[in-house]
This record gives structure tokens, C-alpha cells and sequence, in this order.
């Protein structure tokens, strides 16, 4: 991670928010990919903010959640200030031990509060990005400290040792386990394509929160399919990961960086086909399930997704009817 030491015009404003901004989505993955790969309600720990006694794996997720919300503030100021926000990110990375995971979690927070907080600010100058800047700090020293505790909570139970979920050999075998992976990176895809598309369109406020409500939606579907993997025997995938010999996984591309629409018209019209191409999997998958409990998630996100279509669908439709419409 990049270091920036003063922060006296524009320029180098937009350079802190693009440097946190490959941070922020890099840990929105990281840190869900983490919670997954672990069991639930095995690794608890007394949280020091909450004051009570909290699943680690749960709370890897809602702190996951913070960090996207984070980079979509990122996100929405470079836009402002006449930036195109990128969706290259720091590596992702995931060891065979629980423990190491959340070290990393920890030593990958400090890191960037140090970033946040060691920025020298000409007075006077910047002062509603500094305010977010120190906000999003703050949320960052909270996720230190609960982190920490569930770090000492591992080692006091003397769970060090605890390995991470690996897919067994049955389920890698399986058509409706790598179904399932295939739906999930297209719903990763999806929730950042809609929310590149909110950021660039953020002046559009009826647009852009329309898009981001998609979005949401997809992120919660890629969070829920990754617990339906875990069910199913296998464990959420790291895209593009290489991995050593000790087991370490580490991908600098785990998602899509490039999404060339520059205008609405543009981008709607990329998006009716992606969230076809979704429908059709989810359909494909159903199709293939015995009635019952996988089944019945699924076809309650598929129905999400048919909601999705056809707003979609509306929205082109209307931005094809306004003359000059950017």
C-alpha cells in the first residue's frame, strides 16, 4: 500500500482516495472470503465495542460489509472530483489457518489507519474529505480492536491449529456446486458493475440509487451462496488465486477491473443482457435441484433477479425516449 504523506491540492487528494479505494475493495472481498472459509459459531470471542459475546465469522462479514460501503464513498468523491474510479485492488489473499486470516485481517487494518491518519492536510484545504477520511478511520480502529479480540479468543482456546474449510472431493465432482460457483462470480461481477455504474452516475440521484439497491441485492446473493457452498461441502473461490506449497492463496484480479461504459444509455444497456445471462443460470441450476431447502433460496433470488430485469429494462426503455440524455 502506497504512502501519502501530505495531502496540498487535487491531485494529491485524489491520488489518497484512489490508493484506499484499491484497499477498500480488496478487504470488502478478503475479509467475506475469510468468514466463509470457517465454521459458524465455533470461533467466538467478547467483542470490546459491542460488549458481547460475538461469532468471529459473523462479524468478518458485517466488517466485509463496512469496507464496501467505504469504497463506495471512495468511489463517489473521486467521481466528483472528476475521477473515474478504478476496480483494480490490493491482493486478496486467504492461508490454510484460521488464525493466520485474521492476523492478516488485523495487520492489513492497521496498516491502513496509519494510512488514514498519517496524511499531513494543508489547513484550510480538503476539510469535508478529511472529516470522511477520519470517519472512515474510526470504523477502521473498531475493526483492529474486534479483530484483536477474536485473534486472543483462538489462542487462549488453543485453536491456532484450525484449518479452513476445503472443498471435499465429492463436491468439486458435483454439477450443481460448480453451477453455483459460476452464479457467484456473476454475482460478483454484477454488484460491481451496478455500483461503478451508481458512482459514475451520481449526479443522476433517481439513477444512481436505483442502481446501487441492485446492487446491494447482489452482494447479498453472493454473501448467501457463499454459505450455501459451505453446505454443500465445498467453499467460496478466490478468483484468478495462485496458490503455493504451504496452501496460500493470493489473487490480484478477484474481480472484473474494467467496465468501459461512459454513459447511462451505455451502461443500461450492458447491464439487461448481464442480468439475463443470471436468470438463465439460476434456471439452469433450479431445474437440476430436488425440491426442498437449496432449492427454495435459490428460486427467492432468482425472483429478485426477474425484479431486477425488468427495472433494468424500464430504465433503458426511458433513457432511450430523452433526446441528449449523458
Amino acid at each position: 500500500m502506497d504512502k501519502i504523506s501530505q495531502v496540498t491540492n487535487p491531485d494529491e487528494a485524489r491520488h489518497l482516495l484512489e490508493v484506499a479505494l484499491r484497499h477498500e475493495w480488496a478487504v470488502s472481498f478478503e475479509y467475506v472470503i475469510h468468514a466463509y472459509s470457517m465454521p459458524r459459531g465455533k470461533f467466538c470471542y467478547e467483542d470490546p465495542v459491542m460488549r458481547t459475546r460475538t461469532d468471529a465469522r459473523s462479524q468478518s462479514i458485517q466488517i466485509g460489509i463496512d469496507e464496501m460501503y467505504h469504497a463506495y464513498q471512495l468511489g463517489l468523491i473521486i467521481t466528483k472530483m472528476g475521477g473515474r474510479p478504478s476496480f483494480t485492488t490490493d491482493e486478496v489473499v486467504r492461508h490454510p489457518r484460521i488464525i493466520d486470516n485474521l492476523r492478516r485481517d488485523k495487520k492489513t487494518e492497521e496498516e491502513v489507519t496509519d494510512l488514514y491518519l498519517s496524511v499531513d492536510w494543508e489547513a484550510g484545504r480538503h476539510p469535508e474529505l478529511q472529516n470522511m477520511v477520519l470517519n472512515i478511520a474510526a470504523d477502521e480502529q473498531r475493526h483492529i480492536r474486534q479483530f484483536a479480540a477474536a485473534i486472543e479468543a483462538l489462542e487462549r482456546e488453543g485453536a491456532t491449529e484450525a484449518l479452513c474449510f476445503r472443498e471435499g472431493t465429492e463436491s468439486a465432482c458435483r454439477e450443481d456446486v460448480q453451477r453455483l460457483h459460476g452464479i457467484t462470480r456473476l454475482e460478483n461481477e454484477l454488484m460491481h458493475r451496478y455500483l461503478g455504474c451508481a458512482m459514475l452516475f451520481s449526479d443522476h440521484q433517481d439513477l444512481t440509487f436505483r442502481l446501487f439497491k441492485n446492487s446491494l441485492n447482489h452482494m447479498r446473493h453472493w454473501d448467501k451462496n457463499a454459505g450455501l457452498l459451505v453446505e454443500l461441502g465445498s467453499v467460496i473461490k478466490i478468483e484468478n488465486a495462485s496458490t503455493d506449497e504451504t496452501g496460500r492463496e493470493a489473487s490480484v484480479h478477484p474481480m472484473p477491473v474494467l467496465y468501459p461504459c461512459q454513459t447511462r444509455l451505455e451502461a443500461l444497456e450492458a447491464l439487461v443482457p448481464e442480468e439475463e445471462k443470471l436468470i438463465a443460470a439460476y434456471e439452469a441450476l433450479i431445474a437440476r435441484l430436488p425440491d426442498g431447502g437449496p432449492k427454495d433460496r435459490l428460486a427467492a433470488q432468482l425472483a429478485v433477479k426477474r425484479e431486477h430485469l425488468y427495472t433494468q429494462g424500464a430504465l433503458l426503455a426511458n433513457a432511450r425516449r430523452v433526446q441528449d440524455l449523458r
